[in-house]
């Protein structure tokens, strides 16, 4: 499992509109992730913000078994598949994936967007992060494998996705 030093804070938290640092997310890894909070252990959740520039990131779809994510557009337009449908979601749009839900997501550009996104329990941020450290095309059993280790499954994509 991929362990990285992350800030845990139990204080209140302000997610802003941020700039294009942090680390990379996703299997391109251009786009970017910034952790805001993160308790220990594998309860509670995860505040996390990403800028993705036009057209990403091009996560590919996927399944959470065990964990839960909430998608607060804040900037953009984003191009959302939750089970088997496709929505596009704006500024100020909420969108929740329970667990066991195929879903993915990308920029519709053509401007940078920003996405919050709350996971729960926290400690699925690590497949985020595993994903991040890759950077660029990986072969599909690695991503497999990665997915694998952190509740996750691959799924087909959508025909015309």
């Amino acid at each position: 499992m991929c362990r990285v030093a992350i800030d845990v804070t139990r204080d209140p938290v302000v997610v802003r509109r941020a700039t294009i640092g942090g680390m990379p997310l996703g299997s391109s890894g251009r786009g970017r992730l910034k952790l805001y909070n993160q308790p220990e252990g594998d309860t509670g959740y995860a505040v996390i913000e990403g800028n993705h520039p036009a057209g990403e990131p091009r996560i590919r779809d996927h399944v959470h078994v065990r964990h839960e994510e909430t998608f607060f557009v804040v900037a953009g337009k984003y191009r959302i598949r939750l089970g088997d449908e496709v929505i596009m979601a704006g500024a100020g749009d909420y969108v929740f994936v329970p667990r066991g839900t195929a879903h993915t997501y990308c920029n519709l550009g053509p401007e940078p967007a920003t996405m919050v996104n709350i996971m729960s329990p926290a400690d699925g941020v690590e497949l985020l992060i595993e994903l991040g450290a890759l950077g660029g095309a990986v072969d599909e059993d690695v991503l497999t494998q990665i997915h694998q280790r952190h509740s996750a499954v691959l799924v087909d994509p959508l025909p015309g996705w």
